[in-house]
């Protein structure tokens, strides 16, 4: 089992999870956008095989978010379909 790391965060913003390090974007199997000030995260992740890539993006989580949450996918594969 693997267990992350604490964010490196000291205090957590008030909107957001004192987890909120672990809101990545996965760009394949290998590749993981994280923010460039989680380094207890990114030395986990190269420990676990993974490339972290770094970017600079603290200034989100004041709206209580990170990379999974601001970023939507631009393609993908199959027939348009309506999901309400």
């Amino acid at each position: 089992m693997l267990r992350a790391p604490e964010s490196a965060l000291a205090e957590p913003f008030p909107m957001c999870s004192r987890w909120i390090s672990m809101n990545v974007r996965s760009l394949d199997e290998k590749r993981v956008v994280v923010e460039k000030h989680e380094e207890p995260l990114i030395r986990a992740l190269k420990d676990w095989g993974f490339e972290p890539i770094r970017c600079s993006f603290r200034g989100f989580n004041l709206f209580g978010g990170a990379f999974h949450c601001a970023t939507l996918d631009v393609r993908r594969r199959g027939e348009l379909r309506s999901y309400f």
